[in-house]
């Protein structure tokens, strides 16, 4: 039996490589006598379909201090928020539930309390203070959330009252809370975004300077990630939403609450979380 040699190898090499440049599904090799068809057909290529996505309806309750009420801009991000799930044709899906309203949204149900720290305060460098917890456990019972997105501490800072136990505080709000909420729901609870001393309008300057108190929001934000991350290995479903990455101090209106910026920043924020919570799998 011959071997074929070098030449016939190169042109059995080029008709292969003739055959698949024009698209043939056969090719027939020359060889020391006999033809031999190679059957190269390859499939036809079609766009993937693309599958639209699903979504279903929750009940959200956002909660806080003044921030979450929309202070000095009536509704604050919660208006940004229903603005762009209407735009977006989202907004039949979420239905904000709470028992103040507040903001021209489609939906301006909340429960933000404006000057409220995380437990009561008899007295401080500000005054006396009512407390979410004594609250927000009863509201959650009553409306039964889905999603409830929860950012206190702010006024805890500014009466700059008992910090080192603000963990404890808040470990303790957390647990009533979700020992009111239905199954399957989830609470993101967020970081502070930084507070600028240089603006006294509503931070005592005899107190704070900025040294101070960047360190009072970073101790606090350390404490709420540490405290959060706890929850998540008992296995409940709590998640944190770092939203000192998201606001700078060039977005406060009043070394405090955000400017419409500000607010609309945060209003981003939470949209993509709002809508990661509709989507379904």
């Amino acid at each position: 039996m011959k071997r074929p040699g070098i030449l016939t190898t190169l042109v059995l090499c080029a008709a292969m490589l003739a055959g698949c440049g024009n698209g043939g599904s056969s090719l027939t090799s020359v060889g020391s006598g006999d033809e031999v068809k190679l059957d190269i057909s390859l499939p036809e290529y079609s766009e993937p379909e693309k599958k639209e996505p699903t979504y279903r309806n929750i009940k959200l309750m956002t909660c806080g201090d003044s921030i979450t009420d929309g202070f000095w801009l009536k509704g604050g991000y919660r208006k940004f928020l229903c603005d762009k799930l209407e735009e977006n044709g989202l907004s039949q899906y979420v239905d904000f539930v709470g028992s103040k309203k507040g903001g021209e949204c489609y939906d301006n149900e909340h429960e933000g309390y404006t000057g409220w720290s995380i437990d009561r305060i008899e007295e401080s460098i500000t005054g006396s203070r009512m407390g979410v917890s004594n609250i927000l456990p009863k509201r959650i019972e009553k409306f039964q959330p889905d999603v409830v997105t929860l950012m206190i501490g702010t006024n805890d800072i500014l009466s700059n009252y008992e910090l080192d136990t603000a963990g404890d505080r808040l470990s303790a709000l957390i647990d009533a809370m979700l020992e009111k909420m239905p199954e399957g729901s989830v609470l993101y609870v967020a970081t502070l975004p930084y507070m600028d001393a240089n603006d006294t309008t509503y931070i005592d300057p005899e107190t704070f300077d900025t040294e101070y108190m960047d360190e009072c929001v970073s101790n606090f934000n350390a404490a709420v990630t540490q405290v959060v991350g706890q929850k998540e290995n008992e296995g409940k479903k709590v998640i944190l939403a770092d939203m000192s990455t998201v606001l700078l101090k060039l977005d406060l209106y009043d070394g405090v609450h955000p400017n419409e910026e500000g607010y609309k920043k945060m209003a981003d924020f939470w949209y993509d979380i709002i809508v990661d919570q509709i989507t379904e799998e």
